[in-house]
């Protein structure tokens, strides 16, 4: 086993695209995410990305996040969105050779996010329980999407 080596975890932007406003991270061994063509062709993927539906409730409010995660297998790329609610649409992609630009679906074969990218995640599920959940009635979508997580793991 590898000695533990902090990563850092940035929240970049929020997307609108068609409709959509997903949030975007990066996770990187680095201070910073240095791969700003696999970023752009990530965010053009987007779209493709969010028509997948899942088998249970595709029902959604058009909002979610992709977390883009420089590690030693390649760049991984996780769009998520939040369905029925309260689940999460979850779709992994791995990146292996970053000069050739290919986004391989590996989350159908029981492969689930690391522990880095679970940070992120486990930081989605309380603010999406802050800004709408509990606020059933008047859900703050605006500051849900204006409320994000920058850390060093």
């Amino acid at each position: 086993m590898q000695k533990h080596q902090p990563r850092t975890i940035s929240f970049v932007e929020v997307v609108i695209i068609d409709n959509w406003k997903i949030k975007v991270y990066t996770i990187s061994r680095e201070d910073e995410f240095n791969h700003p063509e696999f970023y752009k062709k990530a965010i053009a993927q987007l779209p493709n990305w969010l028509q997948k539906e899942n088998s249970f409730n595709a029902n959604h409010n058009n909002v979610g996040f992709l977390i883009l995660h420089a590690c030693k297998e390649g760049i991984i790329s996780i769009v998520n969105w939040w369905v029925g609610e309260n689940m999460l649409n979850t779709h992994v992609f791995l990146t292996e050779k970053i000069e050739e630009i290919e986004f391989t679906l590996i989350s159908g074969d029981g492969i689930a996010p690391c522990i880095w990218e679970l940070e992120i995640i486990n930081f989605e599920r309380l603010s999406w329980l802050k800004h709408i959940l509990k606020q059933h009635e008047n859900p703050n979508y605006t500051a849900y999407l204006e409320d994000h997580i920058n850390t060093k793991l």
